[in-house]
């Protein structure tokens, strides 16, 4: 009978500190995307390429990654858990082909802004060009940014919209997609550029 009431207890022990362990652990969504910062790197670039990781708005992780394979991601060509759908999420913003498809033979002709062109946002003159260079054909030579090196703080209020705090801060998600489908429009850019301080 002791026995019995043993193997009793152990399972009731058993099943209450998993129940209570169950209760104890917190809740935690995470959620995986693409993300781009225009934040200047050890490798000298002034766009930079991203898989983050978040929970609940604060990024936990960050895997950078080039820019063909964000735009591959991007576009559902390659597998990724920031794009588990696989759909081409260019389209379902509506961004133009040639932002992201920059090396086709129908985008070299044509004189768009590209992908990499978000650098303009912070600075005023691209930094791969400085005032000496010359610059190659259909590069953008002028960029947004009031600053040198720097959007005014008047810019950086229209870049919040997209889910920054800080001009150091990853732009991602559907923000980040809604700011390249803005990006490419002219009036966007107007307003942008005549936000000074």
């Amino acid at each position: 009978m002791k026995r019995y009431i043993y193997i009793l207890i152990f399972i009731l022990t058993y099943l209450s500190s998993d129940y209570y362990g169950i209760l104890s652990k917190p809740l935690v969504d995470y959620k995986t995307h693409l993300a781009i910062s225009i934040n200047p790197n050890c490798n000298s670039q002034y766009v930079n390429y991203a898989i983050i990781t978040e929970s609940n708005g604060k990024i936990i992780k960050t895997r950078f990654i080039s820019g063909s394979e964000f735009i591959r991601i991007g576009m559902g060509k390659q597998p990724s858990k920031a794009n588990n759908s696989g759909e081409n999420i260019f389209k379902k913003f509506q961004i133009k082909d040639c932002l992201y498809k920059y090396d086709s033979s129908q985008c070299l002709k044509n004189p768009e802004l590209k992908l990499f062109d978000l650098w303009a946002l912070r600075y005023n003159r691209n930094p791969f060009c400085p005032p000496d260079c010359t610059p190659a054909k259909d590069m953008l030579v002028d960029g947004f940014g009031q600053h040198k090196f720097r959007p005014s703080w008047p810019q950086i209020q229209i870049l919040q919209n997209y889910g920054i705090t800080y001009i150091n801060d990853f732009f991602y998600g559907e923000n980040l997609f809604q700011l390249l489908a803005d990006f490419q429009k002219p009036e966007w850019r107007t307003k942008y550029l005549n936000a000074i301080e």
